[in-house]
């Protein structure tokens, strides 16, 4: 058209100026075919009769996230009319019939409506879904001319379809008290993005304009699903991910816990690296867990029914697990049933790591590992197994695969009796006989006193395996000072440093320097700079340390007027101690003294010896049970500590047998170990299993 259009113009005088040049052209945004726009007539519902009743029964609704209302309420304000055909076959049929002569139409508002009026076809219809072809047989007589009416061939929009859910799958016109029971729906959730305009919007209107209520009580939309790098995914960009392909990879209890953990208002950008730092931050601890007892229980033929340690009894790490475990059940409970499954999975996720894992199981290897089979071991076992059987239950909706997979190990194997599966159980209840909340705040403050003094190794770069001569521990709560003295010993083996002691004042082992950040600041703040200087010079340092570190603003007086500090405006200096190593929080202050003994030494390099041992066990395919003996060859310090620490070793690693020399082929299994800068070849031969022995001495 554009060439005729053109010689047109140039034969009356008018053509300005003719060129050629590029245009959009519109394309299928997923398979990029070139698209042709089509004008067609389509059916619409006007909206404003009762715009404003659908407005108000969004707001009875509780949306989650909160912005969801808003958003539904601005698409509502705002929406036209309401298109709700489609050019297609197959569908929702529209009880639309018009005459073709005169162009009257009615809608029908029931099958039993249509049996009535129906002039022809209603024998082909009958027996059939109110679908295409079927529902096309029949005609009604045209009301204006007196010919005759046929349905018109649209179909309707499916979310038409769609929001008529509450009332044609709970029978609305046929049983209107089952229908009662049912309605509204407490809980739908969809993806937010698209569906506050279709779905929620289709539910809304079709529930107000029939009952003038809202057909659901809460509602969770969802944000949407990326790629890692945040872009979305499409079969033709090559970067979609199918679900059997991801539930074939990383496994469908991975990707549930990947979505469960995360915030529903934010997207999710996923992919098999994401995947693979959800299975390692949480499913393998808690296999890991699971696996450590079940082997030690095989080891030793543990059976739950057979032991009973009341719980008085039990240590104070046993009683304290359990007391927490009841608090984790009460929260996960709690936010379950607000449909928070983000938080709740956060309160088991730390549970099962930091407690139960780096906590409960580490601090208490020991009592697993002895040979003797006595009233303590069996009281380990027992809080153990009722944390992990309690862990199945609670687990069973996130995680249902391993849930049923430790439950049937767990539970079944020893009572056949128990429900078939743990999705058979009654979900965990706490048990407020167990809870101990002073001893769970005792054991809190221990683990913030343990975290510190990690911290503070960690900055003198001095490995835990290297023991200490003194940890000093201070606090601004005296509540938990008192703690930290009660539980003083585990606090010791727990850094691996000898003596506890008490800071009395805490800028005798830490001090710090605070500047500005002049090449943020000083373009913002100019001439007023110099005056920010002397502020900060006259403000607490150790108080503005502990702000900036808890990520919280920095508030000053400059020149009469407040200034408000960002944690990235201030460059925060901590200046130990000479030969001190120290870490604060809000509430605490540890710090450990750096001076290594030459005898410290030589226990530090026993350590090294024995997790290089360890690892060569391991790499040998020894069983946990095997003891052995071991041939080793070392120089220097290193052999000087193995000789020095031989009982410690050989206790250790479950050796009969130490004894130094150059290992050979006749020794078992050899390998050259390295550990830090030492270097040692050791030889492991199996010798036996280790010998279990009963409460009675047999």
């Amino acid at each position: 058209m554009a060439e005729p259009i053109a010689r047109n113009l140039e034969q009356k005088g008018l053509l300005y100026r003719s060129e050629q040049y590029t245009h959009r052209y519109p394309t299928c945004w997923r398979c990029g075919t070139e698209l042709v726009f089509r004008l067609v007539d389509e059916w619409y519902i006007d909206v404003d009769p009762w715009r404003e009743r659908v407005m108000e029964a969004a707001k009875t609704v509780r949306w989650i996230p909160e912005f969801g209302l808003e958003r539904e309420l601005d698409w509502l304000r705002n929406m036209d009319d309401w298109m709700i055909s489609k050019k297609r076959y197959w569908g929702l049929a529209l009880p639309i019939w018009q005459c073709p002569n005169c162009g009257w139409f009615d809608v029908i508002g029931s099958e039993t409506e249509l049996e009535e009026r129906a002039i022809e076809g209603w024998e082909e219809f009958r027996g059939h879904s109110p679908h295409r072809p079927w529902i096309d047989k029949v005609k009604i007589r045209c009301e204006r001319c007196g010919g005759v009416a046929s349905r018109i061939p649209d179909v309707g929009n499916p979310w038409l379809d769609a929001g008529i859910v509450p009332f044609s799958t709970l029978n609305y016109r046929h049983d209107r008290a089952y229908w009662q029971q049912w309605f509204p729906a407490d809980f739908i959730t969809e993806s937010f993005p698209g569906q506050f305009r279709n779905w929620f919007y289709s539910l809304l209107a079709q529930s107000t304009v029939l009952v003038d209520q809202a057909p659901f009580k809460t509602v969770l939309g969802f944000a949407s699903l990326r790629d890692e790098h945040g872009e979305e995914m499409h079969k033709s960009k090559g970067n979609a991910i199918w679900f059997d392909e991801a539930a074939e990879r990383v496994g469908v209890d991975v990707m549930r816990w990947l979505y469960l953990k995360h915030n529903p208002a934010q997207n999710l950008n996923f992919g098999y690296r994401l995947c693979d730092e959800t299975r390692r931050q949480f499913l393998l601890p808690l296999w890991n867990s699971y696996a450590f007892f079940a082997n030690y229980a095989a080891l030793d033929g543990f059976h739950p029914a057979q032991h009973d340690v009341p719980l008085a009894e039990r240590t104070l790490l046993d009683r304290w697990i359990l007391s927490r475990l009841q608090e984790v059940i009460a929260v996960a409970r709690e936010r379950i049933a607000d449909y928070d499954s983000a938080s709740a999975c956060r309160a088991i996720q730390d549970f099962v790591v930091e407690e139960l894992s780096n906590w409960y199981i580490r601090r208490n290897r020991r009592r697993f590992w002895k040979t003797e089979s006595d009233r303590d071991k069996a009281a380990a076992y027992l809080t153990l197994y009722e944390v992990l059987v309690t862990l199945t239950k609670l687990l069973a909706p996130f995680i249902p695969y391993t849930a049923e997979a430790m439950y049937q190990n767990l539970v079944r194997s020893v009572d056949p009796s128990a429900p078939e599966s743990v999705h058979l159980t009654d979900y965990p209840e706490p048990d407020e006989a167990k809870v101990d909340a002073a001893l769970a705040q005792d054991i809190a403050w221990l683990l913030r006193a343990v975290e510190l003094g990690r911290a503070a190794r960690n900055k003198a770069n001095v490995k835990v395996r290297q023991p200490l001569p003194r940890v000093l521990v201070g606090a601004r709560v005296p509540e938990a000072l008192e703690a930290i003295r009660r539980l003083h010993d585990q606090l010791l083996d727990e850094l691996n440093v000898k003596a506890f002691d008490v800071i009395e004042r805490s800028e005798e082992y830490l001090t710090y320097r605070v500047r500005p950040n002049l090449p943020v600041l000083g373009p913002r703040l100019g001439p007023k700079l110099p005056a920010l200087q002397r502020a900060l010079a006259e403000a607490d340092p150790a108080q503005i340390a502990r702000t900036v570190r808890a990520n919280r603003p920095v508030t000053l007086v400059v020149d009469g007027e407040e200034v408000e500090l960002g944690p990235d405006d201030l460059l925060v200096e901590a200046i130990d101690r000479e030969g001190f190593a120290a870490f604060e929080d809000r509430d605490l202050i540890v710090a450990v003294d750096l001076a290594i003994t030459p005898e410290l030494r030589l226990e530090g390099l026993a350590r090294d010896f024995v997790r290089g041992v360890q690892e060569a066990r391991k790499n040998a395919g020894f069983e946990i049970d095997d003891t052995i003996a071991i041939v080793y060859e070392a120089q220097g310090e290193l052999a000087e500590a193995v000789e020095r620490f031989a009982d410690y070793i050989k206790g250790e690693t479950l050796a009969v047998e130490l004894r130094p020399g150059r290992p050979e082929e006749q020794d078992g299994y050899v390998e050259e170990v390295k550990v830090g800068k030492e270097r040692f070849v050791v030889g492991l031969r199996r010798v036996g299993r280790l010998a279990k022995v009963t409460a009675d001495g047999s």
